[in-house]
């Protein structure tokens, strides 16, 4: 599989970067383990600590790194990784990862 290089030739600044192809989650790992880091890394690049977003802010900027966005949104959701009100309108992250203190964390926050 093609790896995400922060720098040309340089090496991934973390280990689920290995499945993202060109910054992009293409497809889902096989193994519960490396989709999970996948999903915390994904998470610490989207939506900071203590940030709240609207539905269309969060789906937007995870549309930067998925083709299917609802559905990462949902499973961003499901794994505890991101919390939403009862009716869908307002998104937060739930917990703090491993990868948040990576050096892109937070890098596609800001951007969107």
């Amino acid at each position: 599989m093609a790896q995400t290089t922060t720098d040309e030739g340089a090496a991934p600044t973390c280990d689920a970067e290995r499945f993202l192809v060109h910054g992009r989650w293409v497809t889902t790992p096989r193994r519960a383990r490396d989709r999970d880091a996948l999903l915390e890394h994904v998470a610490s690049l989207l939506v900071a600590p203590g940030e709240e977003l609207d539905e269309a802010t969060l789906t937007a900027r995870i549309a930067t790194v998925a083709d299917d966005p609802v559905r990462l949104r949902r499973d961003l959701v499901e794994a505890g990784l991101v919390g939403r009100r009862q009716d869908g309108s307002r998104y937060w992250r739930e917990r703090l990862t491993a990868h948040d203190d990576e050096q892109h964390a937070g890098a596609r926050a800001t951007d969107a």
